[in-house]
This record gives structure tokens, sequence and C-alpha cells, in this order.
């Protein structure tokens, strides 16, 4: 079974096909041992560079770069992966039939799907339908058997241009659409041992089970049990900023561009590297909250009051509460505060980590998210899982992010799970495992 897979949850535009063989995996966990992936092609296309005048994701932009570039991503997705040719010698598992192929639609059924979405989409995503509309190479349907979108949680623009896509391209081909849980392809995501695309056959990681996933990005920072796959259970989770926005905000703070995260782990290393000591102690928010709930609102706070003070000056103004253009801080001062802001960062999360895995009596863990790219992190999260000699699973940088590749890894555990175009909507908050 092929399965493409679309996410645009936030700012990357991303589309990734995969083919499955075997048993996929239920959601009581049970006939996953036959089941085997391999990578067609994981394409991403960030918009980061044109959000970092806002300091972060600018909603409506991103919802419009979104509609402007999917079109053209799934064409050259198509072209690159070949699919039809040298990936279709390995035929569908048994009891899943293949979806058309090879075949060439007219253009009036083409102008018919069209016209049955132009009220929806045209007024929602212009710039999609207007892409859509002009796109000749839909026409030929690829051997595609699903297609697996991201629902939510996100930026409801954003994702409404993912399903909108998906909703067209599911009525054009005559194929099933899965809506997926963007945090359950981040465990999933964990689990994949490669993301080459090399079209090796792989199969996921057996995490031992109970385990206790930590999810780590820029819109969230939950601790989750894993019972069984497809069973979840939110354990703790921010009450304000997720550990991904601390780390831009804070880094904006020090005068860094956007996204911040990757500058003020660089300025972090470099601090050790060099035996910087910290300028000021930041606190480790809620480790004795006796909960394995997140608050990082007020470390970042604490990242403001440090950088006014070492730059001799009072607040700036409402008006401009955020920028530190006028700050004047020195090299060493910046680099010491982003490896305290690191540490604490580390402190607050491993702590929570370590009180879940007591607390659930968890046999692995699993890292996900953005963050988890975070070098230190990495480090100290593996020590701990070393500590309490249980397994710890995290993604490889590729598929740390978001990405199509976790969406359609995740459609394959859903796959009988269709739901009629239509009735798809974009859930902004979803919660995990409701």
């Amino acid at each position: 079974m092929i399965i493409l897979g679309i996410e645009t949850s936030c700012d990357e535009t991303a589309l990734a096909l995969i083919e499955t063989r075997g048993h996929e995996k239920t959601a009581d966990g049970s006939g996953g041992n036959a089941f085997e992936c391999r990578v067609i092609q994981s394409l991403v296309h960030s918009q980061a560079e044109l959000h970092s005048a806002y300091g972060g994701v600018f909603p409506t932009l991103a919802k419009r770069e979104h509609g402007k570039n999917i079109v053209p991503l799934l064409h050259k997705l198509l072209i690159e992966s070949s699919v039809g040719s040298e990936f279709s010698e390995v035929g569908p598992p048994s009891g899943c039939p293949r979806g058309p192929t090879s075949e060439n639609l007219t253009n009036s059924q083409f102008r018919d799907v069209l016209e049955s979405f132009r009220a929806d989409v045209e007024r929602q995503n212009p710039e999609l339908f207007e892409s859509f509309a002009g796109a000749d190479f839909l026409k030929t349907v690829p051997p595609i058997d699903r297609i697996a979108v991201t629902e939510g949680p996100g930026l409801e623009p954003a994702l409404w241009v993912g399903i909108n896509f998906a909703r067209m391209l599911a009525a054009l081909w005559s194929v099933p659409i899965i809506p997926v849980d963007h945090m359950e392809g981040h465990i999933l995501g964990s689990l994949l041992p490669s993301d080459a695309t090399n079209g090796v056959w792989q199969k996921l990681y057996d995490a031992p089970l109970p385990a206790i996933a930590l999810l780590i990005s820029g819109g969230h920072t939950e601790l989750v049990k894993i019972s069984k796959l497809g069973n979840y259970e939110i354990l703790g989770r921010t009450k304000d900023d997720a550990v991904g926005e601390a780390f831009d905000k804070a880094a904006r703070l020090i005068g860094l561009p956007y996204p911040g995260g990757p500058h003020l782990a660089e300025l972090s290393h470099k601090a050790w590297e060099e035996k910087i000591p910290s300028p000021v102690k930041l606190p480790r928010p809620m480790l004795k909250s006796g909960d394995l709930d997140f608050s990082f609102a007020g470390l970042k706070t604490a990242v403001l009051y440090a950088v006014r003070d070492a730059a001799g000056q009072k607040f700036p103004s409402a008006n401009h509460p955020s920028t530190t253009d006028h700050f004047e801080l020195s090299d060493t001062f910046k680099k010491g505060l982003a490896h305290e802001f690191e540490q604490a960062v580390a402190d607050t999360l491993d702590g929570k980590l370590r009180m879940a895995i007591e607390r659930i009596g968890a046999k692995s863990i699993i890292v996900g998210g953005g963050v988890s790219a975070n070098h230190f992190l990495r480090q100290r999260f593996t020590a701990t899982a070393g500590e309490y000699n249980i397994p710890i699973f995290m993604p490889s940088r590729h598929i740390s992010g978001d990405n199509a590749l976790m969406i359609a890894v995740a459609g394959a555990l859903h796959h009988s799970d269709a739901k009629t175009p239509r009735l798809i909507r974009a859930h902004g908050t979803k919660r995990l495992g409701i």
C-alpha cells in the first residue's frame, strides 16, 4: 500500500510517500510484527525566513504560503519518487486493494471535481484553489492507496489548506482519506529507524510498554503514557508557553533571529566550550508542584529581566514589549545566559520526565517534536534512560520537526479509519487520545 502524507499544521509545507507491506499495527497493538514500510520520498518546504520578520509564525501568511506551495511540491514529489515505476514492484498487502493506477482523467472529470469544491475552497483558500485548477499533472492518477492528512492540533488556517488539498485529491483520484493527529505523528516518527529515501524496508522500533512519551515542540510540551500504540493518555502538559516557544522568545530577547532555538543552543555550546559562567540563576519552574504539568512563561520573563538588568535600562514600553534593538549586551553575557536558559529547560524537562517514569513504571522513553533536535537535551535524556536502564527512542533531525513522513506512518497505523472527505475538519486544539 502506498500512502501520501500531507502536513500543514504550522509553517512547514510537507509531503511524503511511503509504501507498506504486511499487517499494519492496529489500535490494540496487535498484528505489528509483520508490518514494514519504506520511505519513497519526503519533502519539506520551510517558511521560516518569511516569518522571521514577525519573530514567530504569522498564521495568515502561513495559510497563504501553504496554498501557493503545496501543489508544486506534490508535482516535485511525484517526479522525484517515480511512483508507478520502480516503487511498484511490491503489490499491496492482502485485503488492501490498490487504488487506480495509470488512469488519465478527462478534462470534464477534472472540472466536475473542481466545481464540487469551489464553494468550500475557493473562498477559504484561493491560492490553493487557483494552483490546483491549473495543475494538469493531477489528471494522471498515481498509484496511491491512501491519503493521510494532519487534522490537528496546529494553526487552523494552516491546517485547512492541507485538509482541503487532501479532500480534493481524494475526490479526484477516488482514494480514501485518513485524518491524523499531529502529536501521534511525532510519537511514531521517533520509532522510525531511518528517514532515508532509499526504499529500504524497515520495521518500526518495538518500544517496550508502557512507554512515556515526552513531546516537545514550538506549540506543545506534553508527557504521554502509551499503553499500546493508538492508546494514549496525557499525564501532563504546559499551562502556558510551550518549550519551543520559550526557546524562541528567549532567543529574541537576547537579540537572536527567528527561529531562535538553534541559535540559542549554539551560543550555549560556545559558553560551555569557553567555560563562561552563568550571569544569573534562572528558575526551574514547577519542579516541586507534585504534578506533571509544565510552565515556561515565568522562565521567559526571568530572561527578560536579566536582559533588562544587564543593559541597565528599564523594561521596554508597552508599545514595544519584545524589542531588544536598544539593548547593548556583551557576547559573553549572551553566551552565559543562553547556557543557563538551556540548563534550566533541561532540568525542568528531565525532572518531570523522571517523575513520569516512576509514576507509571515506564519501560521505555519516546521523545518527539522539534525541540528534540537539541543536542544538549538529547544527551540529558539519554543519560536519564541509562540511569533507569530503559531504552530511549528519539527521531532523526529530519523527522524531529514538522514533516509529512510521520503523518504517512500514522496513516498506516490507522489505514482502515478512512473518513468521508467532506466530514474532515481542522481541530486546532485537538488533544491526543481524544
